[in-house]
């Protein structure tokens, strides 16, 4: 597989383009069909990231009569991350490990058209990856369908047949570097990325031509100029950025080598720019002793890291899509010792601030921060307001562009480098708990965990002018230790603790035992959370959002498919499937009609309901079961 072309290729390769950074197009074939509402051609609807329908047969006045139209059983019983696309009377499905493809007949209530089989070794897949069987995407453009194996497989299908026109491979999964389908078509290129970082591989964006499955550029997170695409383009803001490496110069030794910044959630895409956004995962390995000196961190006067801030895991990215040039990039959390990885949509949105229109990228993160970027530059235009709660940070410092760190919640392996910077008594933290036969004194208890929020697909309704995102308030615990880099071996250096921390509330008390997560709608202008709904259940699901004000989104701790109105959460219709739902619903028309499509999945396995179970339960209502549910309005 070809590397990262050096900076003087790069700029050449967009002479050649003939200036497509300034007015470029996307694939032709992609444009036209996104613009029809009757279609879904990639995850979350269209580029822009909004998972937004402007199809509206289905309102809040109707939508009470949503009725069962078709199901199907998919027979892979696992959880089912990747929406479905629909292409005229096709739609087409790809299914969790072993990552089989289907094409169903919408003119006959999904009778199946082919099926596809990729050949793949998915006990190693398995063995090799983190966190699940996790597929997330299928993508159209030209007749064709693409996405990526968990194995590292980019293949390329015949859309009317199932034929495989090619195949490449883009991860090495003996070293546990695989991929999670998150990916985008963009001109000619199917652009991906990869997973791994707990096994110690490098984030990379790479791009294959779209006929011919041909590697045409690779770009890393972290590593030499020339290898993370930093050139002319490259225009940093603030200074953690500004020294002549910073995929390099910003890491301890050659710690850069097995640095993480993996690329797991999905990506959006500027036309105007030619810009695609994305954000990187944590920081490998995860005790920041091994990426810093030892025992050592350097921070200025409002506890920002200075140094050693490893540029650029758990990061904002902004690459141009015809050579993978880098734009501009924004560090969350520089130095991550607490696996505050960023695999979140970036939605694009235009927005009046301060008077002034301006086209931004807006996130709410996995640390419970929200940010609003100029999206051409990166520059914050918004402070960075606080969604979930976090004890990590007390704030973001406007000039720096760094966090601002709660010293009691730094990491390091040994109790002594601890108590240069702090005197937090992690046991004390925890009022009346006794300490545990491991305990070693460098426990640090934080919110929000490791996700105020996850990859799961935000809604942006420019109707309503809010975000509507699926929020977790966990909070957890971490020891570091010691350990040797072995390829292809688990490298993360930490583990939880004995103890762990209750769930808290945005004034940092601990909340009710039910109120695990929530779905909440967020102002980016005014920086405030309009409305909320809580949870029973770590319910982070995504959510679609449609031009009538609704929102429809799976509830796990009932089994129910919902709508919401989604000017104020308040639930309108509910249907129970009786599993969980890890993917978002989409909508389409067929036939002059409008759908709403889910697939309704769980991993295999399934607890006993005893008979003094809580009527609530959620093993009363969530059982093993993949099946596809189509609902349409009686008529």
């Amino acid at each position: 597989m070809k590397i990262a072309k050096t900076i003087s290729a790069l700029l050449l390769a967009i002479g050649i383009a003939g200036g497509l950074a300034g007015t470029a197009v996307a694939n032709d074939d992609v444009l036209k069909l996104s613009k029809d509402p009757a279609n879904v051609v990639m995850p979350s609807i269209t580029y822009n990231g909004w998972n937004y329908s402007t199809l509206d047969q289905i309102n809040l006045g109707n939508v009470k009569g949503l009725a069962v139209a078709w199901t199907m059983q998919i027979g892979i019983l696992d959880s089912h991350e990747a929406s479905p696309l629909v292409v005229g009377d096709t739609m087409y499905i790809v299914s969790p490990k072993p990552n089989y493809v289907y094409a169903l007949d919408l003119t006959k209530d999904g009778v199946m058209k082919w099926e596809f089989r990729p050949t793949m070794d998915v006990a190693l897949a398995t063995a090799q990856v983190c966190c699940g069987a996790q597929t997330r995407g299928l993508y159209y453009a030209e007749g064709k369908i693409f996405y990526a194996t968990l194995d590292g497989q980019l293949i390329g299908l015949d859309a009317k047949s199932g034929e495989q026109l090619w195949r490449t491979v883009g991860t090495d999964i003996a070293r546990g570097e695989g991929m999670s389908g998150n990916a985008l078509v963009v001109h000619n290129l199917f652009i991906g990325g990869n997973s791994g970082g707990e096994r110690g591989a490098r984030g990379k964006m790479h791009a294959y031509d779209i006929n011919t499955g041909k590697n045409q550029w690779t770009m890393y997170s972290m590593g030499p100029n020339n290898e993370t695409g930093v050139g002319p383009k490259f225009k940093p803001i603030y200074p953690n950025d500004k020294v002549p490496n910073p995929g390099l110069d910003t890491w301890w030794g050659e710690s850069w080598k097995t640095g993480g910044g993996t690329l797991w959630g999905y990506f959006t895409w500027d036309p105007e720019t030619d810009l695609i956004h994305y954000s990187t995962g944590n920081c490998e390995p995860e005790n920041p002793d091994y990426r810093r000196e030892w025992g050592k961190i350097d921070l200025d006067a409002n506890n920002g890291v200075k140094s050693y801030s490893n540029n650029w895991c758990v990061s904002q990215m902004a690459r141009s899509a015809t050579t993978g040039e880098l734009v501009w990039a924004y560090q969350f959390t520089p130095q991550d010792t607490w696996d505050l990885d960023q695999p979140l949509i970036t939605p694009l949105v235009d927005l009046n601030i301060g008077g002034q229109m301006r086209k931004t990228a807006i996130k709410f993160s996995r640390t419970g921060f929200f940010y609003v970027w100029d999206r051409a530059t990166g520059q914050m235009l918004t402070e960075p307001w606080m969604a979930e709660y976090n004890d990590v940070y007390t704030g973001v410092d406007m000039t720096t562009g760094r966090p601002k760190y709660n010293l009691d919640k730094i990491l390091f392996t040994s109790p002594e480098d601890r108590k240069k910077l702090t005197n937090a008594d992690p046991v004390a933290e925890r009022a009346g708990a006794n300490k545990p036969a491991d305990y070693t004194g460098t426990e640090v208890f934080w919110c929000p965990g490791t996700a105020a929020r996850n990859w799961e697909n935000d809604a942006w309704s420019p109707r309503t002018g809010l975000l509507y995102t699926h929020s977790d308030t966990t909070c957890s615990s971490y020891v570091p230790f010691m350990a040797e880099y072995k390829p292809g071996q688990g490298y993360t250096t930490t583990r939880q603790s004995s103890l762990n921390s209750p769930s808290k509330g945005m004034d940092g008390k601990p909340l009710a035992a039910n109120m695990l997560s929530r779905l909440q709608a967020n102002n980016p202008v005014t920086s405030k959370t309009v409305w909320s709904k809580w949870y029973n259940d770590a319910n982070r699901t995504p959510v679609m959002a449609t031009a009538t004000d609704l929102l429809f989104h799976g509830d796990n701790a009932t089994g129910n498919l919902e709508a919401l109105d989604a000017r104020d959460g308040k639930v309108v219709w509910q249907f129970r499937t009786g599993s969980m739902f890890n993917q978002s619903p989409i909508t389409y028309s067929q036939g002059g009609k409008q759908y709403v499509a889910i697939i309704a999945s769980h991993r295999p396995t399934n607890t006993a309901v005893a008979a003094n179970a809580a009527a609530d339960a959620a093993t009363r209502y969530r059982r093993i079961g993949t099946t596809m549910y189509v609902f349409k309005l009686p008529g």
